[in-house]
């Protein structure tokens, strides 16, 4: 589906890669024409910003594509697995994620009150010493 305007959904990405090659083309003419000592700046320049219009004209060209949800879902495995279900290594990296997120998260207050009580090394300690 397209804009109103013609232009696709990505229309900043659009000016954008056009004011780059203006720019870029303006500068580039400028260097070859113009008699100034540093002509060959601007000749590189120009020829960077026309280079650097590509990546807006990229921008713009993948933000107009369209994928079908159905086949956007296999790509990116929201899908249900096929076959057997839970695989290996889903279940390996499921099992070291839970192992990290409890390793790093913050003790709770009754765990700290258990380390206190029991002291440097998991000795107890007696309160008047």
């Amino acid at each position: 589906m397209a804009a109103p305007g013609g232009l696709g959904r990505c229309v900043a990405a659009f000016w954008l890669a056009l004011a780059f090659d203006a720019l870029g083309l303006a500068v580039l003419l400028a260097g070859v024409f113009a008699d100034v000592f540093f002509s060959d700046l601007l000749i590189y320049a120009g020829g960077i910003g026309i280079f650097l219009s590509l990546v807006w004209w990229v921008f713009w060209y993948a933000g107009n594509l369209e994928v079908p949800p159905e086949e956007l879902r296999d790509d990116v495995g929201l899908s249900a697995p096929k076959g057997r279900g839970d695989t290996l290594l889903r279940r390996l990296v499921h099992g070291f994620s839970l192992r990290l997120s409890t390793a790093l998260a913050p003790a709770r207050p009754a765990e700290l009150e258990l380390q206190r009580a029991r002291g440097p090394r998991g000795r107890h300690t007696e309160p008047g010493r």
